[in-house]
């Protein structure tokens, strides 16, 4: 059986680094089939988020653009699957470019089937709490990856959002719950480190 040389095999590297993933995205850009100033384009990595895969940000009266790459999300889909993501984000980016604004209407929905890009992320961190609907007939049950008002406040100001009732918040890696916001500050307590 021969062995290929390795001088024959084409090269290929994945990122590995933060600044190694910020380099990938704008070569991979360069590939992308859309009529936009690539130029103008900044990269930036987030450690912190959670929810979003990565997101454009655009200043008024600025051709200047910011994509934010979230590192989470490409240690949980790499590469390959990651590449999608840009392409969402070059959408935007191309849709500000031509149109002035974005958002992911009928146009985008469009150009993301063309180019074969997601319209929402795959989550990729686990969610911290649970919101579960009190209804027993309700069955409404949604995630949450940060200790917002509507973990820390459930009964003051939020209800359920399919039937209006009042839902309860439990921790995920405790599996402790809380109605109010005095029973909330009773189980971070309780919780310590493992919040």
């Amino acid at each position: 059986m021969a062995i290929e040389p390795a001088l024959n095999r084409p090269s290929i590297s994945y990122p590995t680094t933060p600044s190694e993933l910020i380099d990938h995205a704008n070569e991979y850009s360069k590939t992308i089939k859309l009529p936009i100033d690539i130029s103008v384009i900044h990269w930036t990595i987030s450690r912190r988020a959670t929810k979003r895969a990565a997101c454009c940000k655009f200043s008024p009266g600025s051709p200047d653009i910011l994509i934010s790459l979230t590192w989470k999300a490409f240690q949980a889909y790499g590469w390959e699957k990651f590449k999608s993501i840009i392409r969402h984000e070059l959408i935007h980016v191309w849709e500000y470019q031509t149109y002035g604004s974005t958002s992911h209407g009928s146009l985008f929905k469009e150009k993301a089937q063309q180019l074969d890009a997601p319209l929402r992320c795959d989550a990729f961190c686990p969610p911290r709490f649970y919101l579960i609907c009190k209804n027993k007939d309700c069955q409404w049950k949604t995630i949450r990856h940060r200790a917002s008002k509507t973990v820390t406040h459930p009964f003051h100001f939020y209800r359920c959002r399919k039937c209006g009732s009042p839902y309860t918040v439990e921790h995920v890696g405790t599996s402790i719950r809380w109605n109010t916001h005095l029973e909330y500050r009773r189980a971070r307590k309780k919780i310590g480190i493992h919040w």
